[in-house]
């Protein structure tokens, strides 16, 4: 008999005590799905393809000025870029000493954890990232075609860099314009890339005016021959792969139709102005 009262007072106790478990392991979930959040989502951010610092630093200015946990200030994300320290970097090795980050801030997107407490800090965290992927999406077969060019890995991204802003999205473009900016080069003819007076004049403009191709700079390709000092945006790895693998041609001269932005290309500058006629009224 009093084996069967202690048998069913255990069992008594291990139910109430499961139940009490229950209970409580219940509430707990409850009150943590009711509880506000106190995590805070990563932010994500996209750097289009063909955008300078100057673009970059506005974007992050505009996306992130009402995001308290992710602020990165347009001046502060351009002194940050100034400042970063790149020697972790070997295929940075080629920038000249004094040269900001232009060009290797790879287009791409990021998602940015709240993790950090100032702009400045934020930004050196973006650039990192940035930094980072170039150097992944830079193989080390790229590097090597860049040296059997004779080219440093700042000469490859500063001509990729006007490739993408002469450029559709189409890689054959890319590369017979990369070929016909070669056959340039070879020949000590200026590019005379419209680009980089844009660059120069702050304009986007099609047709740069005479006056502008005049500007003095030595990003201006149409005053100064060469390459100009440095990347004027930020390539795409298209561009980069344009460069570094260019289409041999003849042609010396291309232009784009306005209206559809088709691409024509001539051998001869008598070419290049029955083209200008045709697609441009010029």
């Amino acid at each position: 008999m009093i084996r069967k009262f202690l048998y069913f007072f255990i069992l008594f106790l291990f139910l109430v005590g499961g139940l009490g478990l229950y209970i409580a392991s219940t509430y707990r979930s409850s009150s943590k799905e009711n509880a506000p959040s106190s995590v805070t989502p990563d932010t994500k951010i996209t750097f289009i393809e063909g955008w300078s610092i100057g673009d970059i630093a506005e974007y992050l200015d505009n996306n992130t000025r009402h995001d308290p946990a992710h602020i990165v200030g347009k001046k502060e994300f351009i002194e940050a870029q100034e400042n970063f320290n790149a020697s972790l970097y070997p295929l940075l090795a080629s920038r000249p000493k004094n040269a900001d980050l232009e060009g290797f801030v790879f287009p791409d997107t990021y998602l940015i954890p709240p993790t950090a407490p100032t702009s400045t800090t934020i930004s050196a965290i973006i650039l990192k990232k940035a930094l980072d992927n170039f150097t992944k999406k830079f193989t080390p077969e790229m590097e090597q075609q860049a040296k059997s060019a004779g080219r440093s890995v700042y000469e490859i991204i500063t001509l990729a860099s006007i490739v993408e802003k002469e450029t559709g999205s189409g890689m054959e473009e890319k590369k017979i314009v990369a070929g016909i900016f070669y056959n340039r080069l070879s020949i000590g003819m200026a590019l005379e890339s419209d680009a980089t007076v844009n660059y120069v004049s702050g304009k986007n403009l099609a047709s740069p005016s005479i006056k502008d191709t005049k500007l003095d700079s030595p990003y201006n390709t149409y005053k100064y021959k060469g390459l100009p000092p440095g990347p004027i945006c930020n390539p795409s790895l298209n561009s980069i792969m344009a460069v570094l693998y260019p289409t041999e041609t003849d042609n010396m001269y291309f232009l784009h139709d306005q209206k559809n932005g088709k691409a024509y290309y001539s051998v001869t500058y008598e070419g290049h102005l029955s083209n200008k006629q045709k697609y441009l009224g010029k």
